[in-house]
């Protein structure tokens, strides 16, 4: 399953389109429809945050993603029928409006028969929402680090929703580590950091199969602004750390050659006309980051297996480093995790 907030949402959005044979469901917090920015900055302003020029134009939009999955540029629309899609956007919000988040509904009912699961009464701002007490600003307060303490905690409505009832749990600090995204990229007009983060809970280490998670951060989340809090404070770890889910961090950063100096995920196309199809650069790093962890076991064109959502591998890492190395992991078959 994958997720994230603004930016983060649109690329979780995008991921989940795309690789639909991949993901069973999809976590959206103050994101939008699918190619909704359509390649263009203005466009992704004007109708896809501020929900002017009409807004999202939905219909377009559902036509363009019928029209790519019938060229094999993204996959078949059919495997999002028994998708869970969790939609959040606060009251509040004055970034991405939420009369934009609520087109989603929209959006995807011609190819989600079983709807889709909503928060819009929670009065935050543009935020994670989550039950810190102490980390983060006040739910209802638009400021860094766009992590709210919102007495609502939206990653364990979007895990349970895909996963069922969840057990509480508590993070084990230890359990974060840092690994080389270089790995997953090549070239330089990417807007993609040096590295991620990736949370393994103890059963996962010691073999247990474990579900897989992706969560992307917002805009000015990246480690330049705030270092790993998106990965360490969003509420994520704890629940996977009781419930055997892996939880990938994705990490972009800044470049203003590319006209992205917020450190946004790509949902406008500074990164070239195919950002929203699986060619893309960011969304073939990421898909490659999970191909990586499942270690390849299944059929591109058999959604059975995705639904399972567990990786294969058992990774086993290596002790947290002292410095900003980032570490190396091993699969079973030796394939680098790194």
């Amino acid at each position: 399953t994958v997720s994230g907030l603004s930016s983060g949402g649109f690329m979780a959005v995008q991921m989940h389109v795309a690789f639909s044979s991949l993901f069973s469901g999809a976590g959206v917090y103050a994101g939008g429809p699918y190619y909704c920015g359509q390649g263009s900055l203005t466009i992704a302003e004007e109708q896809c945050m501020y929900d002017l020029m009409g807004g999202p134009q939905v219909n377009s939009l559902i036509s363009y993603t019928n029209e790519q999955a019938s060229k094999g540029t993204i996959d078949a629309t059919e495997n999002m029928a028994n998708d869970k899609i969790y939609v959040f956007s606060g009251s509040k919000d004055t970034t991405v409006y939420p009369k934009v988040v609520k087109t989603l509904e929209d959006y995807y009912k011609p190819f989600v028969t079983a709807g889709l699961t909503t928060e819009y009464n929670i009065p935050a701002q543009h935020c994670m929402p989550t039950t810190n007490t102490i980390y983060g600003e006040s739910c209802g307060v638009k400021m860094s680090p766009y992590i709210g303490k919102c007495d609502y905690d939206g990653a364990q409505q979007a895990l349970q929703l895909f996963y069922g009832e969840l057990e509480k749990g508590t993070t084990v600090d230890n359990n974060l580590f840092k690994f080389d995204q270089t790995d997953f990229y090549t070239g330089s007009s990417t807007s993609l950091n040096e590295f991620g983060y990736i949370y393994i809970p103890t059963s996962c280490q010691e073999g247990k199969e474990c579900r897989l998670h992706m969560s992307f951060h917002g805009c000015l989340q990246d480690y330049d602004d705030i270092g790993d809090d998106w990965a360490v404070h969003t509420g994520y770890n704890s629940w996977a750390e009781a419930n055997d889910i892996i939880v990938v961090y994705p990490y972009a950063k800044a470049d203003l050659k590319l006209g992205n100096g917020n450190a946004c995920w790509d949902w406008w196309g500074y990164t070239g006309t195919d950002y929203v199809l699986q060619s893309g650069v960011q969304m073939a790093f990421a898909k490659d980051i999970l191909d990586t962890l499942i270690g390849n076991s299944f059929s591109q064109d058999d959604d059975t297996t995705a639904q399972d959502d567990t990786p294969n591998p058992n990774p086993t890492p290596a002790p947290a480093p002292e410095d900003d190395t980032p570490v190396v992991i091993e699969d079973d078959d030796n394939a680098l995790m790194t």
